[in-house]
């Protein structure tokens, strides 16, 4: 997974949710009665299921685990595999960009072999009431089992730090496989259930580095064809690898043949045989995801160029430094996430030059600012950074070391430094506002890097208080900033709000100086005794923060309307009771029954209302 909606995670901690599971929607006898379901294989002794011990590993046996699905089935994960060939946990949430971007091809995969295998779909956010997973399965066509993980399943024994998170189980009860990442082909899941579902699976299969590449589905070019495309005076060979995608003719250059294949390699190799001071230069061209898939050339296997994002036709040289027998590979190397472009890596007019016209190629290189150091840091006008004072822990569990900041306006500029030894083409910013990656390459300016984002994260601009810049591959920390104070301390309210009302987290500019104004739950002080404090929280469909919902807030006796602030929400500070919710109105542009009727716990909490966007 590349990133998530921390708003949704932090926010779930605020509202100090439990987490929950999922089931499965077949039917299932109840315990009290016999099981009369008939199988084509005999069941496991019980003394030998699962086959391994108990445990939470790679390699272990998996103890027994039942849950109900959202509309009422129930599960039992054994039970279940006295069924199936495996089992499938995927670990996820509503709110999970990644998660969405994979239940598409999970479903693919499954209606092609549901007969062997189940998936249980376990929602670990406790906000993704019941009513929430059977729209958001309605919506997205989920026909396995979707619930929530009732058995705490993420927390207790698949803790990965990430969403979504895959486990697989197989027919002897055997933990095989567990990875936290989106799946983004229903042919990469088939190449993992392939694996269990063999009639000649004898014993549990561990995949301890991910789901195995898919082999390569094209024809190597011929070697010679090879090098008469790219240059006379060299020999090529196509690597023995045989998960290597050969790169094969196009016109009057090689491409690469692993688009789409995540984590795939497409590769060739050239053989030169060169003298001190000579220079190999190749032409090459590029269109790929920025920061994430790279065009790679390595000389005897050590790498000496990269090259991501968008770039035309242009040319790379390398001095061999001593005389000598050379392998420069040619590459294109992908990550196991999204693709962008083209998705490929092109290769023309290879060349050995000597002399003068080495020299004269060397020196037309385009060079790169570098430093002893790679950094990121902000050069917005006005901003400020802040220290937030977290006795939790929960955001540097989160953040790690990042740094965090008030950076007001429309836009939020930054300047980089890179170390030596990286390569200013592939490295990218990314903005968490659009996603927009520019590689650095492209952002010199004054002997550093600059960029500025397209837009800035706000609670009234976007629905999320927070933005975020950060370099790809993440060589430094990445930099978090908020729009105002009024956003900062909204952020606060929202995830740290205790029980009695207090704020647990608290911030102050790096400075020394005090913000102006403090985190405070609006109109509650504090609580008097024998009353709770209540929060409804209003959201669309996709977890964003719906303003100017008028809801009443009922007793025995009497009604109080109250309104949703900017964040979504009502709080109030009443006498312990069961309050009765009518939703009387709602903002133009959403829908919500307003016959529903909602009771609230007599203790205080939280209370989410999802309200759709129409």
């Amino acid at each position: 997974m590349k990133s998530k909606s921390l708003l949704a995670l932090l926010l779930a901690l605020v509202l100090c949710l439990g987490l929950a599971a999922c089931g499965n929607q077949g039917e299932t006898q109840q315990p009290d009665e016999p099981d009369t379901t008939e199988r084509d294989e005999p069941e496991a002794p019980e003394e030998t299921f699962p086959a391994a011990a108990i445990g939470t590993e790679l390699g272990s046996g998996i103890e027994n685990f039942t849950f109900t699905t959202y509309d009422g089935t129930s599960c039992d994960l054994y039970e279940t595999l006295k069924e199936k060939k495996m089992v499938l946990i995927n670990l996820w949430a509503t709110w999970c960009g990644p998660c969405q971007m994979e239940f598409p091809f999970m479903e693919e995969a499954y209606e092609a072999y549901k007969d062997d295998i189940e998936i249980f779909a376990l929602s670990v956010e406790e906000e993704d009431t019941i009513e929430m997973l059977a729209e958001y399965a309605a919506e997205m066509g989920m026909t396995f089992p979707v619930g929530q993980d009732t058995p705490n399943l993420f927390q207790e024994r698949f803790y990965t730090g990430a969403i979504p998170t895959s486990v697989v189980i197989d027919r002897f009860g055997t933990i095989c496989f567990m990875e936290a990442n989106a799946v983004t082909s229903a042919e990469t899941f088939a190449r993992l259930f392939d694996i269990y579902v063999a009639d000649d699976y004898t014993e549990s299969v561990v995949l301890s580095d991910g789901i195995p590449a898919k082999l390569p589905d094209v024809s190597p070019a011929d070697p010679a064809d090879l090098a008469a495309v790219l240059g006379e005076g060299f020999t090529c060979a196509n690597p023995a690898d045989e998960y290597n995608w050969p790169m094969v003719i196009e016109d009057d250059h090689v491409v690469s043949t692993n688009a789409a294949q995540g984590g795939a390699v497409s590769s060739l190799e050239v053989n030169v045989t060169a003298a001190a001071d000579d220079v190999f230069a190749v032409d090459y061209s590029v269109s790929s995801e920025a920061g994430y898939d790279f065009l790679s050339i390595y000389v005897n296997g050590e790498p000496v160029k990269h090259a991501s994002g968008e770039r035309d036709w242009t040319t790379y040289a390398y001095a061999f430094e001593a005389d000598g027998d050379y392998t420069v590979t040619l590459a294109y190397e992908k990550d196991e996430a999204s693709d962008d472009g083209s998705d490929a890596a092109y290769f023309k007019n290879v060349r050995l030059l000597t002399g003068d016209e080495a020299a004269a190629l060397l020196a037309s290189m385009p060079v790169y600012p570098y430093s002893g150091e790679t950094s990121l840091t902000v050069t917005s006008p006005n901003a400020r950074e802040v220290v937030i004072n977290d006795p939790s822990g929960m955001l540097a569990g989160n953040f790690g070391d990042a740094k965090w900041y008030i950076i007001p306006g429309d836009t939020a500029s930054f300047s980089a430094t890179l170390a030596e030894g990286l390569d200013a083409e592939c490295v990218s910013f990314l903005s968490g506002f659009d996603g927009d990656s520019p590689v650095l390459s492209d952002c010199v300016a004054g002997g550093r890097y600059e960029f500025s984002t397209n837009g800035v994260d706000s609670y009234e601009g976007t629905g999320r208080g927070y933005c975020y810049v950060e370099l790809t591959p993440s060589w430094c920390d990445g930099i978090y900033f908020f729009h105002d104070e009024v956003n900062l301390n909204t952020f606060l309210v929202r995830n740290f709000t205790e029980d009695d009302g207090s704020i647990s987290a608290s911030w102050k500019y790096a400075d020394g100086s005090a913000p102006a104004s403090a985190a405070t739950c609006e109109g509650i002080e504090a609580l008097s005794e024998g009353s709770s404090l209540y929060y409804l929280a209003f959201v669309d469909q996709n977890g964003d923060p719906v303003e100017g919902v008028m809801a009443n807030v009922c007793d025995d006796s009497a009604c109080t309307p109250m309104k949703s602030d900017a964040n979504g929400i009502v709080a109030f500070a009443y006498p312990s009771f069961a309050y009765h919710i009518q939703v009387i109105k709602i903002p133009d542009g959403y829908e919500y029954d307003l016959s529903t009727e909602t009771y609230l716990d007599a203790g205080g909490g939280v209370t989410e209302f999802v309200v759709t966007r129409s």
